[in-house]
């Protein structure tokens, strides 16, 4: 079940078929250079194992233990954000659910316009604002 005001736009289903086989392939292609990055990692790990030197498998230790710490950290992390996006409301959700919406007069005399000219650009489909040059509106058409 998706909520309404989910970070993701998952559209996929939409794109036309080549586009989705050309985006698949090429996140393929990118795993696969990714991968390709870790192989003189892997060949030195091979090497060391295969001689089994008590210092290199105490180093080898350690820096298994960061990355299991780490990764434990980068979840732990995940999941505070996680639980933060979901129940802290952020500033925007407070003010697109305001309880009273402002009238027209009050853009109106905010903007320094006439109530005419508001409500005939809420009509129209495009409307051009005129900016001062201090990036104040100063007329609607």
């Amino acid at each position: 079940m998706k909520s309404q005001h989910d970070l993701v736009i998952d559209l996929r289903h939409l794109l036309p078929w080549h586009k989705r086989y050309m985006s698949n392939t090429t996140t393929a292609l990118m795993w696969g250079a990714w991968l390709l990055l870790w192989r003189p990692f892997l060949l030195v790990w091979i090497l060391i194992q295969l001689q089994k030197s008590t210092a290199v498998h105490h180093l080898i230790n350690a820096l298994s233990i960061s990355i299991e710490y780490g990764g434990l950290e980068l979840l732990l992390c995940s999941v505070g954000l996680l639980l933060w996006s979901r129940f802290m409301p952020s500033a925007s959700d407070k003010m697109a659910h305001s309880e009273h919406p402002l009238a027209t007069q009050q853009y109106a005399d905010y903007f320094e316009l006439s109530n005419q000219k508001i409500v005939q650009s809420r009509q129209h489909k495009i409307t051009v604002v005129h900016h001062n040059d201090q990036g104040q509106i100063v007329d609607l058409e």
